[in-house]
């Protein structure tokens, strides 16, 4: 299951568009991260959906969402059982590498997930 060929394709653009936004000295002195953090196909789904929204969105709503685009499953096929596995993968391994790279904000307990900010990995102004 997963990416088809053409839903592989957008993939790739959105992920280097998501990349565009990095900025090139982050990208360069953690290369191996980035890709190694991208390699998971959860994960490349869970960044993807996180840039698309604009409000934070409960992390049960996260889970139904990245299992339905792995599985290309529309969400009233998706089973209680597999929705909680995705969440639990989330909590424990995804948001928390996320986090990590200071990619988004989350700490394990939070029922709530933050979008990803347009400019992510401390893309941030500073503040005068």
């Amino acid at each position: 299951m997963g990416d088809t060929a053409n839903d592989g394709g957008q993939l790739l653009v959105d992920l280097l568009e998501f990349l565009d936004a990095v900025a090139s000295e982050t990208l360069l002195s953690t290369s191996d991260s980035v890709f190694k953090l991208l390699g998971d196909e959860q994960r490349r789904h869970l960044v993807l959906y996180l840039t698309e929204q604009d409000t934070v969105t409960p992390l049960s709503r996260v889970a139904l969402e990245i299992t339905s685009r792995c599985n290309d499953t529309p969400y009233t096929d998706i089973t209680p059982a597999e929705q909680e596995r995705t969440r639990f993968r989330l909590e424990q391994e995804h948001l928390p590498r996320l986090a990590d790279y200071d990619i988004l904000s989350w700490s394990y307990g939070d029922d709530m997930v933050e979008p990803i900010p347009k400019t992510p990995f401390g893309g941030k102004e500073n503040e005068a």
